[in-house]
């Protein structure tokens, strides 16, 4: 299998939402992390500080329903989620 260096993918938030209000970001980065976990096996995932800021709006218990991300291998099994901006 080729090695995934550089890859774009849409994870929703359904499951997410269906949960308790107040804790509605918290598990949304927790899935983001354990999706990258579990597609690329990664041992460290870190996200970018802008994703973190566009997942939730009017406060932390309103979320978006689904987000694309750019998935970036930095290290030997380190990767950078990043937003990923519409071209076009």
């Amino acid at each position: 299998m080729k090695e995934k260096d550089n890859f774009e993918m849409v994870i929703n938030f359904k499951r997410v939402i269906m949960g308790r209000r107040n804790a509605r970001t918290k598990r949304a980065i927790k899935l983001i992390r354990n999706i990258v976990k579990r597609h690329f096996g990664a041992e460290k995932v870190i996200l970018d500080p802008i994703l973190a800021k566009s997942i939730t709006y009017n406060g932390k218990d309103k979320i978006v329903r689904k987000v694309r991300v750019v998935v970036k291998k930095v290290g030997e099994k380190t990767y950078l989620v990043r937003l990923a901006l519409k071209s076009g």
